[in-house]
């Protein structure tokens, strides 16, 4: 073996060693979160908790590859940030968390360790949103505190939260796969003002789908799936028929 070839091998290993030792890392985190976070209670109804995870699920279907093919875009934006101001935090981590895994593995065909770290990813996103809730005073599942003028800035900053959170630690395991930087990739799959407004829209669905089902139960699944998928489309199209996206799709 040449000299030169030795270095870029020994590069190569070291580079994946970086990497496993990256997705270990936000594994554990999660594992953390969700340990901190305690176990879901004993008195959990059977039905609410299909629901949920029904409905993360169906977010997680309704997916986009995102510009550059890095990574991609989830409407279970919608239904995770639902989850957190309807849900006990333990729940919404359960049920975030699970049907993410289930998705990744039935549809996705994703190997098991990035199975783990979408779960994880997903995992430390959801409880410290629902911290930053916990930490202003709100609690989930209360319809006239989320319609309180006073919680916008609560509900706002747990978003902003669960957005950098989880875009940043799949910029990271990006980067690091295609030997890219990080800031480049965040700043350009998940910072642009496509995609920020397009996650915006997300959460504010979410939003919405924790009011209507608060106040009219299973139902408001209907209106906000018609939405996520309305929302799904425009931002398909619109991707196609920018430059930048016909170009993506040519690669």
């Amino acid at each position: 073996m040449e000299a030169g070839n030795t270095g870029r091998f020994d590069r190569l290993v070291e580079g994946t060693m970086v990497l496993v030792e990256y997705i270990a890392l936000v594994v554990l985190g999660g594992a953390f979160a969700a340990v901190s976070a305690g176990m879901p209670s004993h008195g959990v109804e059977l039905v609410p908790l299909v629901f949920w995870v029904l409905a993360n699920m169906l977010g997680e279907v309704l997916w986009l590859p995102a510009p550059g093919k890095h990574g991609y875009l989830s409407m279970a934006t919608t239904a995770n940030f639902a989850a957190i101001l309807v849900l006990p935090t333990p729940l919404a981590i359960f049920v975030t968390a699970a049907s993410g895994a289930l998705v990744d593995v039935l549809f996705r065909s994703r190997r098991w360790y990035q199975t783990l770290f979408n779960a994880a990813a997903t995992c430390a996103a959801v409880f410290t949103a629902s911290r930053v809730l916990t930490l202003a005073g709100q609690s989930p599942g209360d319809l006239a505190q989320l319609l309180s003028p006073l919680n916008v800035l609560a509900v706002g900053l747990a978003a902003a939260v669960y957005f950098f959170i989880n875009t940043w630690l799949v910029s990271g395991v990006i980067a690091l796969d295609q030997s890219l930087v990080a800031c480049e990739v965040w700043s350009n799959t998940f910072a642009t003002r496509r995609e920020v407004w397009g996650s915006l829209i997300l959460f504010l669905l979410g939003f919405l789908f924790a009011i209507l089902y608060l106040a009219w139960g299973y139902i408001s699944a209907f209106l906000i799936s018609a939405a996520a998928y309305f929302v799904r489309e425009a931002y398909r199209h619109y991707v196609t028929a920018s430059p930048a996206g016909a170009a993506s799709g040519r690669d």
